[in-house]
């Protein structure tokens, strides 16, 4: 067994981003005490390992850690994978509950078990489970200090905790979690979804469930636009217009009619680059189509401009946002810029056929 203990001071220190003079000072000690505990050339007593570990609010067990031997780690997680692709949870539970015991300090091997409780709850509804498992997932996040999988983080892991209770019945205590972890709104969908079966709480619901739509909004636009690049990418035409079709229409689902917001000015750069694929192909009529609805959405939108959410469709009681673009100064401008910057290989014919269009009456 190999002790951790300089390395995990060291991390919990600068996860606080402190000094090793601010931590010295908190502690009471020298700054070289600090600096030969991080360098593993001494350790404190133990009252200094107790204060050490309520300061950085994890157990004494986890500050001090310790590593496994890193080919029977790696058979224990590659088995605990195979369990859980399997689902062969009922059969294995002595063998994960023997390898939690022999491992109580290893972030990987505690935090991997907890999600196979986690799971096996859902799949079986057994409240047994989701208590096993949130108590895993609460002794991972004090070994928190130890992970070094980018995919995971302790909002997720508390996610995942939230989820337990509440389908244990907890919804109280499951919006709470949610609600205290939740930066950049991560759990927004989650919290606005619970709280709108609670009769005494539906009206907070709808500022989670608002935010949650303009952020899931946002997303798509981005993943959409990504497709488009590697579609075109490949001259696979038909799907770089199918993708954008879905997309406008999904924005024409948020629209209030006669309500200008700024997913209109997404909706007329969706449809300008769909006109340009279109010229692509060599499909005119098609092109036109696009683009005369691009102008029309444009001139109004340009008309009243409104960068702020409040009129877009089912989001309520939230403080208006302001959305920002670098897709042209107005509506206009940001089709002759998808036009000019095009994807098209016909530039000059679609940017005629684009003229023609502005000056139709």
């Amino acid at each position: 067994m190999e002790l951790n203990f300089s390395k995990n001071v060291k991390a919990l220190r600068k996860q606080q981003s402190m000094t090793q003079e601010q931590l010295a000072e908190a502690m009471g000690v020298t700054v070289g005490a600090i600096y030969k505990w991080e360098q593993g050339l001494s350790t404190p007593d133990i009252r200094i390992l107790m204060e050490l570990a309520s300061f950085f609010h994890v157990s004494v067990d986890a500050l001090v850690g310790y590593e496994i031997p890193e080919s029977d780690k790696q058979r224990v997680l590659q088995e605990l994978k195979q369990i859980k692709e399997r689902k062969e949870y009922r059969q294995n539970w002595n063998r994960v509950d023997g390898w939690i015991r022999r491992y109580p300090n290893d972030f990987d091997i505690v935090y991997h078990s907890g999600v196979l409780y986690h799971l096996a709850g859902i799949e079986t509804e057994q409240q047994a489970y989701l208590s096993r498992g949130i108590e895993l997932m609460t002794r991972a996040c004090q070994l928190i200090a130890q992970n070094t999988d980018p995919k995971i983080s302790k909002t997720y892991i508390y996610r995942d905790m939230a989820i337990a209770h509440l389908l244990m019945g907890h919804s109280q205590e499951g919006i709470r979690i949610l609600q205290e972890q939740n930066p950049c709104g991560v759990n927004n969908d989650l919290i606005g979804q619970e709280l709108a079966t609670i009769p005494e709480r539906r009206e907070e619901a709808w500022p989670y469930l608002s935010l949650s739509l303009l952020q899931v909004t946002s997303n798509l636009l981005r993943s959409v636009i990504g497709y488009v690049n590697l579609f075109f990418a490949q001259e696979d035409y038909r799907s770089a217009i199918e993708i954008m079709q879905w997309m406008i229409a999904y924005l024409d689902g948020l629209r209030e009619e006669g309500r200008p917001s700024y997913l209109d000015k997404d909706q007329v750069f969706l449809l300008a680059l769909c006109g340009a694929v279109y010229g692509t192909i060599e499909q005119r009529e098609e092109a036109k189509a696009c683009l005369r609805r691009a102008r029309d959405m444009a001139r109004n939108f340009d008309a009243e401009p409104d960068y702020s959410s409040r009129n877009i469709r089912y989001c309520k009681e939230i403080e208006p946002r302001v959305a920002y673009d670098n897709i042209g100064q107005t509506a206009m401008s940001s089709i002759e810029q998808v036009l000019r910057e095009g994807i098209s290989t016909e530039e000059e014919q679609i940017l005629v056929l684009w003229e023609e269009i502005c000056h139709e009456a």
